[in-house]
């Protein structure tokens, strides 16, 4: 079954994740890099709900927009858990992805 996540519940939940306590980043550094996520990201109007095992449903919805966009771009899902997504080639380590960055 297809749905769509809305728009405004995956920007929410990118700045409740930015905005945690272990990150230390400053209010302002929060908002300015929603700002320019906004300003710079690509609308997905509506992506496709998937099915899958995540051990924390919160995180579905970033695996959800980097699928949808890999679609039509090569994408990437950059993450320090990688435990809570399916084993995806796409969704890799800070590191790998910058081992990725430097091979461009």
């Amino acid at each position: 079954m297809k749905k769509s996540t809305p728009k405004s519940h995956r920007r929410g939940q990118a700045n409740e994740v930015l905005s945690r306590k272990k990150f230390h980043f400053p209010t302002e550094t929060v908002d300015f890099l929603i700002s320019r996520l906004k300003s710079i990201g690509v609308n997905l109007a509506a992506v496709e709900t998937l099915v899958g095992d995540f051990p924390d449903p919160k995180d579905v919805v970033f695996f959800e927009v980097a699928m949808e966009k890999n679609k039509t771009d090569e994408t990437f899902l950059v993450t320090g858990n990688q435990k809570h997504f399916p084993q995806h080639p796409k969704v890799v380590t800070p590191a790998e992805m910058l081992r990725i960055l430097d091979n461009l």
